[in-house]
């Protein structure tokens, strides 16, 4: 097995994904991950997708759980901040998960984010990922949420 991608590895499937900028070196090293507003479930902010890449693997070829986690806990940020109406710095106070399924090299895996609760100062997410055979990864988290500006 080689470092170096394939020719369009990590590309997202056909539609409306965009990069996802903006969210710092680690996620740019860690990514590529895409960001969609299309096809949205009702009260979803965003959904969220990562094409798993060898570099996202372990030696069986599974995606590494701590890549999964990541992405999750990337996911239901990324969707409470575009829920709007908050910062961009959210740190997240605890995550709980469940591994389902494994996520295969080559895979795409996409979110469901829902926003459970919000107050002033903390916010309650869940979120599923998902890949073609269905669940890979579910979890929740708490997040706190800071002023404005």
């Amino acid at each position: 097995m080689t470092d170096a991608p394939m020719a369009g590895e990590g590309l997202p499937p056909a539609g409306a994904w965009a990069p996802l900028e903006d969210v710092g070196e680690f996620i740019t090293v860690a990514g590529p991950v895409y960001v969609s507003t299309e096809r949205l479930d009702p009260g979803e902010p965003a959904r969220y997708g990562l094409r798993i890449m060898r570099h996202h693997c372990n030696g069986l070829g599974n995606c590494h759980g701590g890549m999964l986690a990541t992405f999750l806990d990337l996911a239901m940020a990324c969707g409470l901040y575009a829920a709007g109406g908050i910062d961009r710095n959210l740190p997240t106070i605890t995550m709980t998960l469940d591994y389902l399924a494994p996520a295969l090299l080559g895979d795409w895996i996409e979110s469901r984010v829902a926003i459970v609760h919000r107050t002033r100062r903390m916010a309650f997410v869940q979120a599923t990922l998902s890949g073609r055979d269905g669940p890979v990864i579910r979890g929740n988290a708490v997040f706190r949420i800071r002023p404005a500006g």
